[in-house]
């Protein structure tokens, strides 16, 4: 029997010939981005083949010739007859199964899926079918039911710039499908207080929560299409996101979040109806919102400490560090925990720069130099369309190696890079009145790119060291520094160090974590026990306002500079 080898996870898949690439993933718990359901329409499941030259094009107008000839496939169009090498696309997503297998999170006992435990139970009497909710005493009649159906239920991560939507059974644990996208509200802007005012009128708020919920919906369509579901048979709903995101959803005004005292609108530890978010599921399905620690600190964080237990382990020092555009991070000095938020905005997410995207096809994603030169790699080995979080970092701690920037952020002009080697001296331009740095045609780092990556950095790294000041340490009694956010799995600890976002001497302590927003919500889906240990361990974390210490502004100006090289 022929096999297929999956990169980057390193597993091998053995395959029957008249299967599609996209069902051999499927059918392994693998899921590609495929919103026309694998009929070849959408071109969106691009997969790489490591020998393309030997293996059938797959035509589409999505696929540039040169794109084909470096072996990128449709995989609901390749039938593979012999073994075949792929590689995945960045935002391939996986089952429970294999979320476990792949996901690199702490060493040692973590929590178990060996059980489940959902909120819901149904039953059948009379010729009906009823239903009742773990904390509930009564028993409702269930009239959108069917036979055949099987309780199911979603994970929901609603992220300030994307969403993402995991439908699992209510039975197994199994993750069934999963299905991710831009969060539309990104129209109205990228940041959260831009989010905020634009939703203080009733007309706004209205716009945003309509937008938001089309989106998830049109999510939750596309999961129960991939997975043969029915959306009635959807019955309880997990979701992880900041205050201001899950107040909008749930047509909440989000106005006081903006504002001293930040009261938060939205209660956290409760269920609500899932008609309050406006999801198209089984009327009778509740949505289940995790603890609220502050208004700056989220469900995506107390969710996701699920998937860093060792943040509850009295014996161990621990940092843990979702990044995007808000900064949350929670500190566990043996028993002793504290959690803060800083405002990193767009710029670890590609958002808000000149060449910034996604880490989508063609994003560069990885930078590294000899000394003399550059080497870019792409999602996908793709041409270069533009650069991701993650390559802006490397991209940065590059060229401070290379003197192309110093300490203090500046750009080298082009005529001052007479001692730079030839090929880098030709990249280095003047653009739009301001030194640029050129990636491609058409591709720049520009001066004011870089003093955004500074203020997104000098904003963590400020948060981290008042945390610690917080709790009478310092980064060096840490046991280990987890990174949560769904571009960490690309990044490198030691650019992390070059670039100052990180202390020196702690790459070595660095776990990166993936999506643990996701991740957690389906560990509270599927087990609902880990909702009141959740609930009583959240009791004890203490929030900190790191932006009102005294010290906190000195300690974001020192930070922006870069350390030296």
């Amino acid at each position: 029997m022929p096999k297929l080898f999956v990169d980057p996870l390193d597993i091998t898949i053995p395959f029957e010939k008249a299967e599609t690439v996209r069902d051999i993933l499927q059918r392994e718990g693998i899921f590609i981005e495929s919103p026309c359901n694998g009929k070849g329409i959408c071109g969106k499941c691009g997969v790489w083949v490591k020998n393309g030259q030997d293996v059938p094009e797959t035509e589409h107008q999505n696929i540039t010739p040169e794109q084909a000839a470096n072996g990128l496939r449709l995989a609901c169009l390749l039938t593979p007859e012999h073994d075949l090498r792929i590689e995945l696309p960045v935002d391939f997503s996986l089952d429970a199964k294999r979320l476990r297998q792949a996901q690199r999170i702490l060493e040692g006992e973590r929590l178990s899926w060996s059980r489940v435990v959902p909120a819901v139970s149904l039953r059948k009497a009379k010729g009906k079918y009823w239903f009742s909710y773990q904390d509930q005493d009564t028993i409702l009649p269930i009239d959108a039911w069917k036979e055949g159906f099987t309780p199911k239920g979603l994970a929901i991560d609603l992220g300030t710039t994307s969403m993402v939507v995991s439908l699992l059974s209510l039975q197994s644990g199994e993750e069934l499908a999963t299905s991710s996208s831009l969060n539309p509200q990104v129209k109205f802007g990228h940041d959260i207080m831009t989010r905020i005012q634009h939703a203080s009128t009733h007309e706004g708020l209205a716009a945003l929560a309509g937008i938001v919920r089309s989106g998830l919906n049109e999510l939750i369509d596309q999961v129960c299409i991939d997975s043969q579901s029915d959306a009635m048979e959807i019955l309880d709903v997990v979701v992880g996101g900041n205050t201001t995101m899950l107040q909008i959803a749930a047509e909440i005004d989000p106005a006081p979040l903006g504002r001293v005292p930040f009261t938060v609108g939205i209660q956290g530890a409760s269920s609500y109806p899932a008609s309050r978010f406006g999801l198209r599921i089984n009327p009778v399905a509740r949505v289940y919102v995790p603890p609220i620690v502050h208004a700056f600190v989220g469900t995506d964080i107390s969710a996701g400490l699920l998937m860093s237990e060792g943040f509850f382990d009295d014996q161990q020092a621990l940092l843990f560090m979702d990044i995007g555009t808000n900064g949350e991070m929670g500190l566990n000095l043996r028993g002793r925990r504290l959690m803060t938020s800083t405002a990193a905005g767009p710029a670890f997410e590609g958002a808000g720069l000149s060449s910034g995207m996604r880490a989508s096809f063609g994003a560069v994603e990885t930078v590294s130099t000899d000394g003399r030169n550059i080497r870019l790699e792409t999602v996908g080995n793709a041409p270069i369309k533009g650069i991701c979080g993650s390559g802006l970092m490397d991209l940065i701690a590059v060229l401070l190696r290379l003197g192309v920037l110093d300490v203090s952020g500046r750009m080298l002009h082009p005529e001052e890079t007479d001692q730079l080697p030839e090929a880098i001296r030709e990249r280095v331009a003047f653009l739009y009145d301001q030194a640029a740095f050129r990636l491609e045609e058409g591709v720049y780092l520009t001066q004011r790119d870089v003093r955004q990556v500074q203020l997104a950095k000098a904003a963590v790294r400020a948060a981290m060291e008042g945390i610690l000041q917080e709790a009478g340490s310092e980064s060096s009694e840490l046991d280990r520094i987890v990174i949560a956010g769904g571009f960490g799995f690309s990044l490198n600890p030691e650019n992390l160090e070059a670039i100052g976002m990180l202390p020196q001497g702690s790459k070595g302590k660095v776990i990166f974590a993936g999506n643990t927003s996701r991740s957690g919500c389906a560990w509270l889906l599927v087990d609902t026990s880990y909702r009141r240990f959740l609930e009583e361990k959240m009791q004890a974390v203490t929030h900190v306002s790191i932006a009102e210490r005294a010290d906190f502004m000195d300690l974001f100006v020192q930070r922006m500079h870069f350390p030296p090289q």
